[in-house]
């Protein structure tokens, strides 16, 4: 799936709720699911792991969608700068 398809999916389906809930709310959500992903990292859960980067993922698109960012056009940009090529 496309980037860009996949913030249009997570914007038809969450964002009446989310923009109801508020930016405020909706980052600490957000920083909520970080911390689960970090968990379980740290404990080697592999599959659980794969369920925390998916729900890092569409937390971060529904922050994107509540600030109007367009998240294929941001990595677009981050990957032509120079700066962020990696040091050989």
């Amino acid at each position: 799936m496309e980037l860009s398809a996949l913030q249009e999916l997570v914007k038809e389906r969450y964002f009446k709720t989310d923009s109801e809930r508020g930016i405020y709310h909706t980052a600490l959500w957000f920083h909520e699911e970080v911390g689960e992903l970090s968990s379980a990292i740290a404990s080697g859960d592999k599959e659980n792991a794969k369920e925390e980067f998916a729900d890092v993922l569409m937390w971060l698109m529904t922050l994107a969608n509540l600030m109007g960012v367009d998240m294929q056009q941001a990595v677009d940009v981050y990957l032509a700068n120079p700066r962020k090529l990696p040091v050989k």
